[in-house]
């Protein structure tokens, strides 16, 4: 099985936006920062581009400091607590 992510993503912080799409293997327990941290390891799209990497904020990984709150299908939550199972 693998997980599709659609990443909506822009070059500067004016830049205009525009999506991204990734496929991974899908992991049993993974979350959020998981997904992005495959990503940022090989930034390859569906396309077969090769692009930079992702750029996320986190800290401590226990939902604690809200460093890696961010919009995740729609709702901002903690990437470190949202797991994909339950997206």
């Amino acid at each position: 099985m693998d997980v599709i992510v659609h990443i909506l993503r822009q070059d500067s912080p004016d830049g205009v936006s525009y999506r991204q799409t990734f496929k991974l293997p899908y992991e049993k327990g993974m979350n959020v920062t998981t997904v992005l941290q495959r990503i940022a390891a090989r930034p390859v799209t569906v396309e077969g581009e090769e692009v930079a990497p992702v750029a996320y904020d986190s800290c401590c990984l226990e939902e604690v400091c809200g460093a890696c709150s961010m919009r995740i299908n729609g709702h901002v939550r903690q990437a470190c607590s949202a797991l994909v199972d339950n997206l």
